[in-house]
């Protein structure tokens, strides 16, 4: 910007300014030169949102990514509670290392200032999303919160951090698997006087007490006469839900959508019917009776599903609608021939491909699902040299199938096509070709390549772990398992790795450690990956 632009910024800053002013004599205005004027002086917090409006002008014409994380961390430093730098720095953050970048300085921010209640719900925000070990931020967390002795009394903005701050708290303490501190928590905040809010501090405590209750420490104490974590927390959420679920019966319009999402994420689905059903009877619209549909196949009330079909199937435009929600619900039925005939009555070439391998995938056959997705590759238009989802799928059906000619071909096409440069695209032939036990040099340089790219991924970390297992190294595969497993605390997905940390454990000599890992894997029985049944077998060999 010009001096003179920059000089009206400034005062509109800073404020008004006085300027030492002269008396000056009309008759000796000519003879007498214009005495020289002293720079204005400001105080050090107008000098400071100066520097902070100038840096962030700045930043949002700067180029380089990591030049402007560095300047927006300066306008922050110089102006705690400006709003415009922090909503830059979360749409700029992609990945686990950009995170990282950006989250120790914000967090030694927010101790500076723990009254900013924004900064402390970024800085929070960017710990969880670096994967930073729960207890290097848990106690801010905690500081920042007990310093609001009544949220009912926050302004709007304030009060919507304070829930963000909330929700952040409760995924750090699942991370760290600290449930006695939560617990206490979350009852402490329902001690509170009713408010307006209570359901959503209802929600964030029937949530937490839900994971807990299949994820919690199942030890119990002192000879079996106190619960342990998971017993508590099923009892606790049982009690919280019926309480909410009171609580928001006579909810309408989005809130029950809302309530209704919630209340199948926590594994309520009858619940979650009652209101649909309300809802679509207050107002009986094709949206509503979708909505009902599929909550209804949710909650295996298949029977309500046909007259909802009927209904819709008669509706101009809501035909396709009706046909996907049969063939959803028989699905999950398993009545897989009357779900394979109304597949292929589907009209779109591409859903009835979907179907149809989520039909075999259902099935679980394998050979049919590869015969589908052959047919999927040469219907590709003849501009199109690979469809990459099809391909890495088609990894998957040489795994199940234990096919090493398939695995190679597809290897070879994506080589080809180049395909293989893609992170996914080498993690998934590198771990199947491990999981085949073939090709295992060629392998592992493919592994290496995908964590170049990426290397915070669990999966890509796991299937690392796994190819030095298949060539012997079990002591670097265990220190990649163990990599795997703290870099997927925040995933659901983990069945596979704990029953890989197991096998590994088990080679290494070290039983009791494996049945532990065979034991843990188990509580991640609904991974898609994951074979329960084969690490029961295991379990059943080591007791």
């Amino acid at each position: 910007m010009n001096s003179s632009t920059r000089f009206m910024l400034v005062c509109a800053l800073a404020g008004s300014l006085t300027l030492p002013g002269a008396e000056i004599a009309s008759d000796t205005t000519a003879e007498t030169p214009a005495a020289p004027v002293a720079a204005p002086k400001f105080s050090t917090a107008a000098e400071a949102r100066v520097r902070a409006i100038e840096n962030f002008m700045s930043a949002t014409k700067c180029r380089d990514r990591d030049e402007r994380f560095a300047l927006l961390l300066e306008v922050l430093k110089d102006d705690p509670a400006a709003i415009p730098p922090r909503n830059y720095i979360r749409a700029m953050i992609e990945t686990r290392a950009d995170a990282r970048k950006v989250a120790g300085e914000l967090l030694e921010l927010s101790r500076k200032n723990p009254e900013q209640l924004g900064l402390a719900s970024l800085a929070f925000q960017m710990c969880y999303t670096a994967n930073m070990a729960p207890d290097d931020y848990l106690g801010d967390i905690t500081d920042v919160l007990n310093e609001i002795p009544d949220p009912a009394q926050l302004p709007e903005e304030e009060l919507n951090e304070y829930y963000n701050l909330m929700s952040l708290y409760s995924s750090a303490l699942k991370q760290a698997r600290n449930y006695g501190e939560g617990t206490a928590y979350f009852a402490s905040e329902l001690d509170r006087e009713p408010s307006p809010y209570r359901s959503i501090v209802l929600r964030f405590a029937v949530d937490f007490e839900h994971f807990f209750s299949k994820l919690g420490n199942r030890e119990s104490r002192w000879f079996g006469l106190v619960d342990s974590d998971r017993e508590k927390a099923g009892k606790r959420f049982e009690e919280l839900f019926s309480e909410l679920e009171t609580l928001e019966q006579n909810l309408t319009g989005e809130e029950s959508e809302r309530a209704m999402d919630f209340y199948l994420s926590v594994g309520k689905p009858e619940a979650a019917l009652k209101l649909a059903e309300k809802l679509a009877k207050a107002n009986p619209n094709p949206t509503n009776e979708t909505r009902l549909a599929y909550t209804a196949i949710a909650a295996k009330r298949f029977e309500l599903v046909p007259p909802i079909v009927k209904k819709l199937s008669g509706l101009d435009g809501w035909k396709g609608v009706s046909q996907l929600i049969s063939i959803n619900s028989l699905l999950a039925q398993e009545k897989y021939d009357e779900a394979k005939k109304e597949i292929q009555q589907l009209k779109v070439p591409i859903a009835r491909d979907e179907f149809m391998l989520k039909l075999h995938a259902a099935r679980k056959d394998y050979k049919a699902m590869r015969d589908e997705l052959d047919g999927m590759e040469k219907r590709l238009s003849p501009d199109v040299d690979v469809d990459l989802a099809n391909a890495l799928r088609q990894l998957v059906v040489a795994e199940k199938l234990r096919d090493v000619e398939l695995l190679n071909r597809i290897w070879k096409l994506l080589v080809d096509t180049k395909q293989i440069e893609s992170t996914d695209a080498a993690n998934s032939v590198g771990y199947v070709a491990a999981e085949l036990n073939v090709r295992l040099d060629e392998a592992k340089l493919l592994i290496e390549q995908a964590l170049a790219g990426d290397p915070d991924n669990y999966a890509f970390l796991d299937s690392m772990a796994w190819v030095l297992f298949r060539q012997g190294k079990y002591a670097e595969a265990e220190t990649y398992i163990n990599r795997a497993l703290r870099a997927s605390e925040q995933e659901s997905a983990r069945g596979v790795i704990f029953e890989h940390k197991g096998d590994i454990l088990l080679k290494l000599g070290r039983k009791s450690e494996a049945l532990a890992a065979y034991r843990e894997a188990m509580d991640y029985s609904e991974d898609d990956d994951f074979d329960p049944a084969r690490v029961e077998e295991k379990i059943r060999q080591l007791e």
